[in-house]
């Protein structure tokens, strides 16, 4: 078996310039989307971690975070999308673009990465992440703090969502 996550996320961390990590504060008091948030930034840390190793399997490694992240901003804006509109939240609509600019972002860094190959942009694309995350929970989330719910909010697996095995779709 491999390494422990943690250890992984830790060991090749870019002390100069290291990603901001979850933080309580960063709660908006539903267990599944924290737990949704917080698995970015991990993920982001393993990204950043991977470039800073270089090895015969970073190319592996790179593309398998890459796909976990797309699955994960997929999943993680319908759920959220979901319990923002079986809420009638007010806001939708803008919460709705902020994450489709933030996926346009991501996946435009992405196509660039495997044109060009750049583990730098694997390294950008960390960054962003984190600091998007961060900006967002605490000014866009915040808003819906107390309107969603864990009652509220689809706690299935990432995957059910992101593979396209729920069949209902935000308008």
């Amino acid at each position: 078996m491999g390494r422990p996550f943690k250890q992984v996320v830790r060991r090749g961390m870019n002390q100069t310039n290291p990603l901001p990590e979850w933080t309580d504060d960063l709660s908006v008091n539903v267990e599944i989307i924290d737990e949704d948030h917080q698995a970015f930034f991990r993920l982001a840390a393993l990204m950043s971690d991977v470039t800073s190793t270089p090895d015969n399997d970073q190319p592996y490694l790179i593309e398998t975070s890459i796909n976990i992240l797309e699955e994960y901003i997929e999943g993680h804006f319908l759920r959220e999308q979901k319990a923002m509109a079986k809420a009638d939240y007010a806001y939708l609509v803008e919460h709705i673009a902020a994450h489709d600019a933030f996926a346009d972002r991501v996946t435009r860094i992405i196509q660039d990465y495997r044109q060009t190959g750049s583990i730098e942009k694997i390294g950008t694309l960390a960054h962003l992440v984190t600091d998007w995350l961060n900006n967002h929970i605490r000014v866009v989330d915040a808003q819906y703090k107390g309107i969603l719910t864990n009652a509220n909010v689809d706690d299935r697996p990432l995957v059910y969502m992101a593979a396209g095995l729920d069949t209902e779709l935000v308008s």
